[in-house]
């Protein structure tokens, strides 16, 4: 089977499958301090937001490394 994502992509199956993963486990992390944050917020004040922000800058280089 072929799937035209990966070809625009420039990625086999796995690598996609480890990318894909990758953002899954940062987007989780954060949404359980988001969370946690929401019911006590003295915890995890800045903690999401980190996370978002390592998930964007490693979605960011990931594209200009394919540039």
């Amino acid at each position: 089977m072929t799937f035209k994502h990966l070809i625009k992509a420039n990625q086999t199956y796995f690598e996609h499958f480890q990318d894909s993963l990758f953002y899954f486990r940062k987007s989780l992390k954060a949404t359980f301090y988001f969370f946690v944050h929401a019911l006590y917020p003295d915890l995890f004040e800045f903690s999401g937001s980190k996370e978002i922000f390592e998930l964007h800058e490693a979605i960011v280089n990931k594209y200009k490394k394919e540039e």
